[in-house]
């Protein structure tokens, strides 16, 4: 194999995770706009193994999921109603909803 095209390989695959990286699945424009605090996380739950991780937050809300959350879960905790997104998203948990202190 000539190197250029190894050289072309490389590169394209060292591209990919960034390209995914970029959207977390959810449409550019005013929802981008919406979710600007958005994702964040203070209890995490799993992730992937992949570079970067794409994780599940365990924070769990009375008042709903974040509108830009495609897979709202609803669960009965203590006789009431909780909300948590199951999205699986890149770097969820990277960013903490707390405010720094």
């Amino acid at each position: 194999m000539k190197p250029q095209v190894l050289l072309v390989a490389v590169a394209v695959l060292a591209a990919l995770p960034l390209a995914e990286s970029k959207g977390h699945g959810i449409g550019e424009g005013a929802e981008a706009a919406t979710a600007s605090a958005w994702p964040c996380c203070n209890t995490c739950g799993s992730c992937t193994r992949s570079l970067p991780p794409r994780c599940v937050c365990a924070d769990e809300a009375p008042g709903g999921c974040h509108p830009a959350c495609r897979n709202c879960v609803k669960s009965t905790a203590g006789g009431s109603d909780v909300f948590r997104c199951a999205d699986r998203i890149t770097n969820f948990c990277k960013r903490s909803c707390k405010p720094a202190a």
